[in-house]
């Protein structure tokens, strides 16, 4: 009788053991799961807020960030698209604003327009004065390049100034010549505000005979005057390449790579077109934190 039970309990137990064993898993070829390809409304939604940052320096209105929301929102934040809603915020008024509020910050210490005019009344009285005779040449040419950096913001608004244009004039005028004095702060300057380092001994040497109009090299071109010496800075390619280097630096937050810094300072110097090399950076997916 003992034995009946002990072999009755035995099977039992069997049987339980057997029902809780885990079911071995069965896998089922090409059932993989399809790759989401849905972009979220945060990431669309500040990509359209940095856009507007970036270029125009303010946050966008609730019209401007429902309608740039949609157009991205229609092909999955597609880089034409992007492009797109790009071009419309490069044509707003404010950009040309934004773009020389920060190179007049740089390069001028965000000089007010009203000391353009102050200046040129000044200038233009002594003018008058005869014993301003021997400085009248000078006075006259100053008074030009007043006029000329006061009415950047104008002519970049009408389309007759590019962003060289625009960093040529801002080095070009009294105020500048004021903050870096003497020649040799003069060049300096240049190479710090524009390529972002120092010049070398034989770049200051040579820019220097340049600019006081001597014979002098700089980017294995041979120039003798100030004017010269702008020219060739301002057409150099690496004067192309610290443009690159500034928007990488704001836009991505790093350095470019020796092959970014090649490929986009090359493009935009045979381009000449600054909002094609920013509309380049900031549709990428690296931008856009995709």
């Amino acid at each position: 009788m003992f034995n009946r039970i002990f072999l009755f309990l035995g099977l039992i137990f069997l049987t339980v053991v057997s029902a809780c064993t885990k079911k071995e898993e069965v896998v089922i070829p090409n059932n993989t799961a399809p790759p989401d390809h849905t972009v979220s409304n945060v990431v669309i939604q500040n990509y359209v807020n940095r856009l507007y940052i970036s270029l125009i320096g303010r946050k966008p209105l609730t019209a401007e960030l429902e309608s740039g929301m949609s157009l991205l929102k229609t092909n999955q934040l597609a880089v034409d698209d992007r492009m797109q809603l790009i071009d419309v915020i490069l044509a707003k008024p404010e950009y040309n604003s934004q773009l020389y509020s920060l190179a007049n910050t740089q390069l001028l210490n965000n000089m007010d327009t009203a000391e353009y005019t102050f200046y040129i009344t000044v200038f233009n009285s002594l003018l008058t004065q005869p014993d301003y005779a021997y400085a009248y040449d000078l006075l006259n040419s100053e008074i030009n390049r007043l006029k000329e950096g006061r009415t950047i913001l104008a002519d970049l608004n009408s389309g007759s100034l590019t962003v060289i244009g625009m960093h040529r004039r801002l080095v070009n005028n009294y105020f500048y010549d004021q903050i870096n004095m003497g020649t040799e702060n003069y060049v300096i300057s240049m190479y710090q505000n524009f390529l972002y380092r120092e010049p070398t001994a034989y770049e200051l040497t040579e820019g220097k005979k340049m600019v006081d109009g001597f014979s002098g090299i700089q980017f294995s071109q041979v120039g003798k005057s100030k004017n010269e010496f702008m020219d060739i800075f301002l057409s150099s390619g690496s004067y192309f390449e610290g443009q690159v280097r500034n928007l990488f630096v704001r836009y991505y937050f790093r350095e470019p790579g020796s092959e970014e810094m090649a490929s986009y300072a090359n493009r935009y110097k045979a381009s000449l077109n600054y909002k094609q090399l920013q509309k380049e950076l900031l549709s990428s997916d690296e931008y856009v934190g995709l």
